[in-house]
């Protein structure tokens, strides 16, 4: 079993678990970290590692997913990168998220290997119409 943590500007972690619970069911190793201009990025990294910290006492590693490289969430979140144990990947979706809702067992697979696989399938699910819709 793995930890996510979704950690994201404004409001839009909290949205997006409560949409993939909504479609999938809840999931309490599924958390979210939002951050505002007025919080103060040292108690959100330290909200940040504590909640990695219980994860991992639980013997869960920890899959990050920001909402967008280069910003805040993905910054504090870098840092707190561990080969093995705490993952990151920046530009979370809905159909990421899904994916993982309903089973969070890993599989035999490490951490890293689970980041690519959920990167390539994020991508995947990104469309334009005309894609689909041009015959």
């Amino acid at each position: 079993m793995i930890a996510v943590i979704v950690v994201t500007h404004h409001t839009l972690a909290e949205h997006l678990i409560s949409t993939a619970g909504f479609i999938a069911g809840a999931n309490p190793d599924l958390v979210g970290v939002s951050i505002s201009q007025q919080d103060d990025v040292e108690a959100v990294r330290k909200n940040l590692v504590e909640t990695i910290g219980k994860f991992r006492k639980e013997g869960k590693p920890v899959l990050i997913l920001t909402d967008m490289f280069g910003g805040t969430p993905s910054n504090i979140s870098l840092a707190l990168y561990e080969p093995g144990q705490v993952e990151i990947v920046s530009g979370v979706n809905l159909p990421m998220l899904l994916k993982l809702a309903g089973n969070l067992d890993t599989g035999g697979k490490g951490l890293r290997e689970i980041a690519a696989e959920l990167t390539e399938y994020g991508r995947k699910n990104i469309f334009t119409a005309a894609e689909f819709l041009d015959l």
